[in-house]
């Protein structure tokens, strides 16, 4: 009996214990953080800015004072003198005339960047003699060339781009194209550019037979593509790259200021 009670103990102290331990969940006390008092940062002033905008201060009121207030007399010349409407569009470098005749839309396009083309004075001596040379050569001093895109076109017809160049009252032209699309002779588009990659573009104006030079000369004079505009172009081209120099100044001083 002894021997029975003493393996039943025995069995009972070799169970698993029939209570099992929970897991004790630790409370996790919220992390207390500092917080900065909010503040707004001083914008930080380079070294240069007060020195850089004094400097286009000073541009600005030089340019200022030499600006015409009024539309110079040549530009009213040219357009009572002529058909032509002229697009010019502030900060975009290229300027546009249009026009009609009959039953076609006529457009010129030229742009600023040419004035880059005339020619510079970095070889006269800085003397005395230097300056009556620069003085007299100003005065017969040739126009620089500008480039100009014209462009005659007939509804349902297409268009005809004709490549010139404007200098000293003469109109040259380079090269006459013929577009069955009209759009495709103004169109500014990847796929445009595209298309007239794969056009016969036409042989050079120099190779033409010089009769049918002359007359292509004088059907483009009919439509006002003459000496007129010859001496028309290079002075706006002046004109307007003066405009956007002022509006290019003013812009860099708002900006270093800002």
């Amino acid at each position: 009996m002894a021997s029975h009670l003493l393996r039943q103990s025995l069995r009972v102290l070799a169970r698993p214990s029939l209570i099992r331990s929970m897991p004790v969940m630790a409370r996790q006390l919220p992390v207390m953080t500092a917080f900065r008092p909010f503040s707004v940062a001083t914008p930080v002033m380079g070294a240069v800015d007060a020195e850089l905008n004094a400097k286009l201060t000073e541009e600005l009121q030089y340019e200022k004072e030499e600006e015409e207030t009024e539309q110079p007399d040549f530009i009213k010349d040219f357009v009572s003198s002529s058909s032509f409407k002229i697009e010019d569009k502030a900060g975009v470098d290229e300027v546009v005339l249009t026009r009609t005749f009959g039953n076609e839309k006529i457009r010129v396009i030229f742009s600023i960047s040419d004035i880059n083309n005339a020619a510079t004075d970095d070889l006269l001596p800085e003397d005395g003699l230097g300056a009556a040379i620069e003085e007299e050569e100003e005065e017969d001093a040739p126009s620089f060339p500008v480039r100009a895109s014209v462009t005659i076109e007939k509804e349902g017809q297409g268009a005809v781009t004709v490549d010139t160049v404007a200098q000293d009252g003469e109109i040259a032209v380079e090269s006459v194209m013929y577009y069955k699309d009209g759009k495709l002779a103004d169109e500014q588009s990847a796929e445009a550019d595209w298309q007239r990659r794969g056009l016969y573009m036409g042989p050079q104006f120099s190779e033409l037979d010089e009769n049918l030079q002359v007359l292509i000369e004088r059907y483009l004079e009919e439509r006002g593509i003459h000496s007129g505009l010859a001496n028309f172009l290079p002075d706006y081209v002046e004109y307007k790259e003066q405009k956007e120099y002022v509006r290019w100044l003013e812009n860099m001083k708002n900006f270093v200021n800002a």
